[in-house]
């Protein structure tokens, strides 16, 4: 299991955080698998942004777990993202919310 670390962290490990796109044009609608490459703690927003590699295709993405405002979690179904494996595939489901923003629905290690 990993934590997520900072910017500055992510950098000194060589991961490269600018590649992932965070535009929803990008980022295709439905369920596929992606590989959790890596995750930092969001810099504006309360949250852990996931940088994902989608398994057929390699595109790069990055999208947001927030944390709930009730429990203070950050878990998408049985999934909490503050501990979640990363370099490991999962099967991740995404669509576009009203703003026209990609919203990462629900994500689950496959086993």
């Amino acid at each position: 299991m990993s934590n997520p670390i900072s910017w500055n962290q992510a950098l000194e490990a060589e991961h490269t955080p600018k590649e992932y796109s965070f535009r929803a044009a990008d980022i295709p609608e439905g369920s596929y698998q992606a590989t959790l490459d890596f995750k930092i703690w969001a810099d504006k927003v309360t949250g852990i942004s996931c940088y994902f590699t989608k398994a057929d295709s390699g595109e790069k993405m990055l999208l947001t777990v927030y944390r709930d405002r009730t429990t203070r979690e950050y878990v998408l179904g049985d999934t909490d993202f503050r501990d979640s494996p990363i370099e490991a595939l999962y099967n991740i489901e995404v669509k576009h919310n009203s703003k026209g923003n990609a919203k990462l629905v629900s994500a689950t290690p496959v086993n």
